[in-house]
C-alpha cells in the first residue's frame, strides 16, 4: 500500500473560486497518480470520502461534503470536569462514602464552603458552564455565593427543594490550566452539596 499526503484546494463551482485549502491521506494503489487516479480521487474527495484536515487545523470527517465556507479553526477541545463534594476541600459533615446522591453540608454562612480544584482547562474563556447539584431539607430558598480563584463572591438565590435534589447553571470564568472554585452559604435556608460539573465546548 502507497499512502501519501495530498494537498487538496476547494473550489466554488460557479465560478471556479478558490475557498480553502486542506490535506488528506491518498492512497496511490487505489487512486494512480496519473489523471485517471486523479479524476477518480477528485471525485471521492467531493463526495465526501476523506477525513480532510484544513489549513486552519479545522478537520472535516469523511462522510461529510466539504462544504462552502471554510470551517472555523478548533482553537480549544472540549472541557468537562464532575467533582465530588466529599473530594473538595472545606467544611461540612459528609457521611464518608463517594458518589452522586452523597450530601455534603450544610452551608448557611460564609464560613461554611467547599473549595473545588479544577484541573487541566483547556483554555481561559469567560464562558465555562458550572452545574450545582444540591439538596436542601425545606422548602424556603436561600442565597450562596460563588468565588472563583480567590476573586469577589458572586451571590446566587437558590430554590428551596424539600429534600429532593436541583442543578443551578451558572457562566463563570476560568483560566487556561488549573482553578479554584469556592461555593460558601450566605443567607437563608441551608445548602447541601452533592457535585459539581464545569464544561465547555470545543470552539
Amino acid at each position: 500500500m502507497a499512502l501519501g499526503t495530498q494537498l487538496i484546494k476547494i473550489y466554488r463551482t460557479s465560478d471556479g473560486q478558490p475557498l480553502y485549502q486542506a490535506t488528506t491521506v491518498r492512497n496511490t494503489e487505489v487512486y494512480p497518480l496519473n489523471s485517471a487516479g486523479q479524476a477518480a480521487f477528485e471525485a471521492a474527495v467531493n463526495a465526501g470520502s476523506f477525513t480532510l484536515t484544513v489549513d486552519n487545523g479545522a478537520i472535516i470527517p469523511a462522510g461529510t461534503l466539504p462544504p462552502l465556507l471554510k470551517p472555523g479553526a478548533v482553537n480549544s477541545v472540549a472541557f468537562s470536569q464532575k467533582i465530588q463534594a466529599e473530594d473538595a476541600n472545606g467544611t461540612g459533615i459528609s457521611p464518608g462514602a463517594s458518589g452522586d446522591n452523597i450530601l455534603r453540608g450544610p452551608y448557611r454562612t460564609n464560613s461554611e464552603y467547599l473549595l473545588y480544584n479544577i484541573t487541566g482547562a483547556p483554555t481561559t474563556a469567560s464562558n465555562y458552564n458550572l452545574a450545582i447539584r444540591y439538596q436542601t431539607n425545606t422548602q424556603s430558598s436561600g442565597v450562596a455565593s460563588i468565588i472563583i480563584n480567590g476573586g469577589t463572591p458572586v451571590d446566587f438565590s437558590f430554590e428551596g427543594t424539600d429534600g429532593g435534589k436541583r442543578t443551578y447553571n451558572a457562566v463563570i470564568s476560568l483560566n487556561a490550566g488549573n482553578n479554584t472554585i469556592r461555593i460558601q452559604g450566605k443567607t437563608g435556608t441551608p445548602l447541601f452539596q452533592d457535585y459539581i460539573i464545569v464544561s465547555r465546548p470545543a470552539s
